[in-house]
């Protein structure tokens, strides 16, 4: 097989799935960066999980070698486990943000809390 056949049949056979998302502040951002990263040791030796801060916005990537058809599913379901934790978390802090606008716009009227 020829080298140029053989270098595209490996790139076929990775998937490389990245998640970008822009937060209200860099240390917003380093919140969520640092509340994923557990995460990512957990997973299995053929497959990446890699996190960059730039910013405010955040970089995923999800990165595996899918030579068996049952990665495919995998990297689908990590994906997907990404994507529901950080709504989950940036819903969180975009709640709790609310909530201390309103707490001190209170304060500010003389309501007590």
């Amino acid at each position: 097989m020829p080298e140029s056949t053989r270098r595209n049949a490996d790139r076929a056979q990775r998937i490389l799935v990245e998640i970008e998302v822009e937060t209200n502040s860099t240390g917003e951002a380093l919140a969520v960066l640092r509340a994923i990263k557990p995460d990512n040791r957990t997973a299995p030796p053929w497959l990446r999980i890699r996190e960059e801060l730039d910013g405010p916005r955040i970089r995923i990537s999800v990165e595996a070698l899918a030579k068996d058809p049952h990665r495919l599913g995998s990297v689908k379901n990590t994906v997907d486990e990404i994507l529901e934790f950080l709504y989950s978390l940036l819903k969180s802090i975009e709640e709790t943000a609310k909530t201390l606008k309103q707490a001190t716009r209170e304060r500010g009227m003389g309501v007590g809390l």
